[in-house]
């Protein structure tokens, strides 16, 4: 991810206390386009604003430019140990399942041969505790250990100076990187993430750090209510990081609201575009996160043009693109197909969808996710295309994974989920209906006992099960109650309406069929003519 544009950022002196910095005049620059950050050091003047300027793109995840700024500031002076330490930072990125820290520990490197010998070059103690709290993050141990290092070295800084925002803002972050892939949202850490991020908020409410921070904190749907402000606010305070254009969909998606979502991803896209055109650099550099989330708000909008044209947009912009090490890139146009036809049900697109091999045990959790992403989703479309036996194969496989993953990996709680989905929809072919509750059922409690973020990459078992229960006379009255408990946990989905609409007309409901129908009708506004034509 990369920024826009240059920026200027504010430039304040915290207070001493125990990490004192050293004297040093505050170079200030006038507010830009990714936001105010405040962070005394004993740079000298000509390395402040590279400094500073990459402390801003770190905090919107832009870490190309961040890792760039970072090298003008080594630049600028050598003897500035800070910059090394914040450039290794770029390398690692556990809310997106990336981490180099091979590539980290080589940027230390260039600052010293050692820990001890690296900490030696700082210039006071506050610069000292920054540096052992990267040096923690990359120590030679596993990711967990070192992230939950990095997070109590950093609690520790904000602790001992309440007033250092770019602590507070540090570790809220490396507290939610921390529980990273945990199964379950730890809520204590959660909400010492949202208070730490929160302090920063109030002190300097144009502090990138903070409004992004506690997007990601409140991205949940039982709290992310609380987090439309400052979804809001962070496109304003930082207009010139595209990620700072895509994240407030984080909490869009969590409360339903579709129009917003696609304004946010549509304004992200086009950022992203502009920015790989500015640096001369290929295809795969775009940002496909961002793309793959506005395909999804035009399907919930029941825009399903425009969701299949978006497909032809990524393989337009991939074209004679090398896509071998670039993991978003490599599935984004199999991503998008299996989004579309899910929503359409034009499952005839997916014809050319093939299962990609498993990765190596030595591959990011980013690209294990994704392959086993499309894996899921080549089988399941085989089913929805009537070929059972190439689904049922896909399921046997993914069903054997399983025994290589440990009980309490999230990744196999998902996969149990997808699993069943496959078997469940095959078991429908068949004409097995009680098969298919069974196995729904169960695929439902998985996903009722997780935290739904994001567009959801498989069809919602609850939403499965309510189609299924529906088509039976023996179950059909319970299937507004399973749509209904689908919609608490993702908000306003429009297959959700769609289904409770016609359970609840057929239970003989026709008060809560109209309020069903008319939600749907809501978020369908600019709906297609394929899409009205499903409606009750």
């Amino acid at each position: 991810m990369r920024a826009l544009g240059l920026v200027a950022m504010a430039v304040g002196v915290l207070a001493g206390g125990a990490f004192a910095a050293s004297a040093q005049a505050p170079h200030e620059h006038e507010h830009g386009g990714l936001g105010t950050v405040s962070f005394s050091n004993s740079g000298a003047a000509a390395a402040q604003a590279p400094f500073l300027r990459g402390v801003a793109l770190l905090h919107s995840f832009e870490y190309d430019d961040a890792e760039d700024a970072f090298h003008a500031a080594e630049r600028a002076d050598s003897s500035f140990a800070l910059p090394y330490w914040f450039e290794a930072m770029t390398h690692t990125q556990l809310l997106w399942g990336v981490d180099d820290a091979d590539s980290a520990r080589a940027v230390l490197a260039r600052l010293g041969p050692t820990p001890a010998a690296r900490l030696a070059r700082a210039a006071n103690d506050r610069e000292r505790a920054y540096g052992a709290a990267v040096e923690a993050f990359y120590a030679d141990t596993n990711v967990a250990t070192r992230s939950r290092a990095f997070a109590d070295s950093l609690r520790h800084i904000a602790a001992r100076d309440p007033k250092d925002l770019e602590a507070a803002a540090f570790a809220s972050l490396a507290i939610q990187m921390a529980m990273a892939g945990s199964r379950a949202a730890d809520t204590l850490q959660r909400n010492e993430a949202i208070a730490l991020a929160e302090r920063v908020y109030h002190a300097n409410s144009q502090h990138p750090g903070a409004t992004h921070y506690l997007i990601h904190a409140y991205d949940d749907p039982t709290i992310a209510p609380r987090g439309l402000a400052f979804a809001r606010a962070y496109a304003r305070v930082a207009p010139a990081a595209e990620h700072a254009l895509h994240m407030p969909s984080h909490i869009f998606v969590q409360v339903g609201m579709w129009d917003d979502l696609v304004r946010s991803n549509e304004q992200s896209w086009a950022a992203s575009r502009a920015d790989v055109k500015r640096r001369g650099d290929p295809g795969t550099a775009n940002s496909f996160h961002s793309l793959e989330w506005l395909q999804y708000g035009y399907l919930e909008q029941g825009r399903y043009a425009a969701g299949r044209a978006l497909i032809d947009t990524a393989r337009a912009v991939l074209a004679g693109a090398d896509l071998s090490h670039e993991i978003d890139a490599r599935f984004v146009v199999a991503d998008l197909t299996f989004g579309y036809a899910a929503a359409s049900g034009r499952w005839e697109e997916t014809a050319a969808m093939t299962p990609p091999e498993l990765p190596p045990p030595n591959a990011s959790r980013r690209e294990q996710v994704f392959v086993r992403i499309a894996r899921f989703q080549a089988g399941y479309a085989a089913a929805m295309r009537g070929d059972t036996a190439t689904a049922m194969s896909a399921a046997r496989s993914m069903r054997a994974n399983l025994d290589a993953l440990p009980a309490t990996a999230p990744l196999r709680a998902l996969l149990t989920l997808t699993t069943a989905e496959i078997e469940a929809t095959c078991a429908v072919k068949r004409g097995d209906t009680e098969r298919a509750i069974v196995l729904l059922r169960e695929a439902a409690r998985i996903d009722g006992a997780s935290t739904p973020s994001g567009p959801t990459w498989y069809p919602p078992p609850s939403e499965l099960l309510g189609a299924v229960l529906a088509r039976s006379a023996a179950h059909e009255r319970e299937a507004a109650s399973v749509y209904e408990s689908g919609l608490a946990a993702r908000p306003n989905r429009s297959e959700a309406w769609l289904g409770l609409a016609g359970a609840r007309a057929a239970s003989g409901d026709r008060a809560g069929a109209a309020k069903a129908t008319a939600a749907l009708r809501k978020n369908w506004h600019a709906a297609d003519k394929a899409a009205l034509a499903r409606v009750p």
